[in-house]
């Protein structure tokens, strides 16, 4: 059998990880229909149902389910929950103008942030990601710390979007040269 062949089948490593995706959005499904209060966890939840397919990719690229696969899904997962934390903030922060202000109402992502730092050198260290890996993030790292130092600005959702939109190919343009070159 190849190497994830689950359930006696050789895309057996699809039928996992369907499942996965699955189930993330039958929780995600439940959470938000919980309470108002838990739909950023609804949203981090379906976000790893929709980033199964860094897996996914790599499984149907490689015939492997193997750590990598799993480094692929946890790297997508961090940088699109940021995204959304980032994108939520930046929409209930609109009014704010200075570093008090932004902090007062995102001082949890700025720490996050900070944070993601050690993180990803405790992953590095284990070697559960290539160290280019953490180039990936660097980008979306510098861009959520300094919307704290920045003076007042507008609100632009589409701009916003189409930021985000970027930095969403820089990260997967970096992260895929990461592990490829590793």
């Amino acid at each position: 059998m190849p190497d994830g062949a689950v359930l006696g089948s050789p895309n057996g490593g699809l039928l996992l990880l369907g499942g996965a995706a699955a189930t993330a959005f039958a929780l995600q499904a439940l959470l938000k229909k919980l309470s108002r209060s838990a739909r950023p966890a609804a949203q981090m939840v379906g976000v790893l149902g929709l980033t199964c397919t860094a897996p996914a990719a790599y499984y149907v690229a490689t015939g492997r389910l193997d750590t990598n696969a799993l480094a692929l899904w946890a790297a997508n997962w961090i940088f699109a929950g940021d995204q959304i934390h980032f994108v939520q903030l930046r929409i209930h922060a609109a009014r704010a103008a200075t570093f008090h202000e932004k902090w007062t109402a995102g001082w949890t992502f700025f720490v996050i942030q900070i944070l993601l730092l050690p993180v990803f050198a405790v992953a590095r260290h284990f070697r559960w990601i290539p160290a280019l890996a953490i180039v990936a993030f660097v980008p979306v790292l510098v861009r959520g710390i300094a919307w704290f130092f920045r003076g007042p600005e507008t609100l632009q959702i589409r701009s916003l979007g189409w930021s985000e939109m970027k930095q969403g190919i820089l990260f997967g343009m970096l992260l895929a040269a990461a592990f490829i070159l590793s």
